[in-house]
């Protein structure tokens, strides 16, 4: 059995990606912390989407912004084909970002508004030049062209685009320096129902193309379930349940999991709609609960959740594990 709150890892050649025992905290001040990420654990294969999805402050962008370093790391690793990015520095970090890129939550302020929208696309490339391959107007316009933005308003700047159309050149941005893995910050959550469709499309039409390895953030459910291969559920820093797509939703054990399922519009048939009726609120990361840490909102909780964190579990011999005292069975077919 793996550690508290820990999937077993894959043993998988194809794995790019292995996040081990993160911890993340932010200090507040006076010896206060926030602890954002407390021991999360979970590996990403070459080619495959992973999901993760929670509600706002469970520490699924920290996850994000940590695996590239934008966030300092109080412990664990994160190993990237034999890097453990986690420890590394200086010039050595810097040599292995571009493998890593990112597309942002806020499409418009992601970007630089006084800079044309060519040379926000082709800054990475001026920057690395040769080792990242020739910089040149036709790879600019090979960019834009396949993210759907006409190269003839390469001179425009970013106020003179739409929040998808932003959303396109921040894609683009990150397609520059030919990256193996991209990292996907809630990158719909900012743009009308009608434009997400459109960019969702065009992530996975890139992974495709350019063959990536996606790495997505959504507080959306239905929207990581139709773009992902795997799923990690995140509550207050820690992962919940952890499964493929198809069988998270068709058999979700994590009462956290299965309220996420029935607050969408059309609920999974799996579960009941009161399910989604949690009461208060998320409880603060500078004092979380202990034992299982959403013990103060689910109403299958008992004594034992108050005092022992729950290990995971694994269901059947399926790839999905749960981490749940008294994990929900689902009512069809169980």
């Amino acid at each position: 059995m793996a550690g508290t709150g820990r999937a077993p890892l894959r043993d998988d050649p194809n794995v790019l990606v292995t996040v081990t025992d993160l911890e993340v905290e932010f200090p507040v001040g006076k010896g206060a912390v926030v602890h954002a990420v407390s021991g999360i654990s979970f590996d990403v294969a070459e080619g495959e989407t992973l999901g993760i999805v929670g509600e706002s402050g469970c520490g699924k962008s920290t996850v994000a912004k940590s695996i590239i370093r934008l966030n300092s790391i109080k412990s664990g690793s994160v190993d990237y084909q034999g890097h453990d990015l986690a420890q590394l520095e200086g010039e050595a970090l810097r040599k292995i970002r571009p493998d890593l890129q990112m597309i942002f939550q806020d499409p418009i302020s992601s970007l630089n508004p006084r800079r044309k929208i060519r040379d926000v696309i082709s800054e990475g490339l001026a920057v690395w030049g040769d080792e990242q391959g020739s910089w040149s107007q036709d790879r600019i316009e090979e960019l834009m062209l396949a993210v759907g933005i006409d190269p003839k308003f390469g001179d425009r700047r970013p106020h003179q685009f739409s929040g998808g159309q932003c959303q396109r050149i921040g894609i683009a941005r990150a397609l520059a320096l030919d990256p193996k893995v991209m990292i996907c910050d809630e990158p719909v959550s900012a743009l009308d129902v009608s434009v997400q469709a459109q960019v969702l499309n065009l992530l996975e039409d890139m992974k495709q193309r350019y063959g990536l390895t996606l790495l997505f953030i959504s507080h959306d459910l239905s929207v990581v379930k139709n773009v992902s291969d795997r799923i990690i559920v995140m509550y207050l820093g820690k992962a919940c349940e952890i499964g493929n797509a198809d069988e998270l939703y068709e058999n979700p054990r994590h009462p956290y999991t299965r309220a996420l399922l029935a607050s969408i519009p059309e609920p999974a048939p799996t579960v009941d709609p009161s399910d989604g009726d949690i009461e208060g609120e998320l409880p603060s990361p500078i004092n979380p609960p202990a034992g299982c840490r959403f013990n103060t909102r689910c109403r299958h909780a008992t004594d034992i959740c108050y005092r022992e964190e729950p290990v995971m579990q694994q269901v059947g011999d399926q790839d999905h594990y749960f981490a749940c005292h008294h994990p929900v069975e689902v009512a069809v077919g169980l």
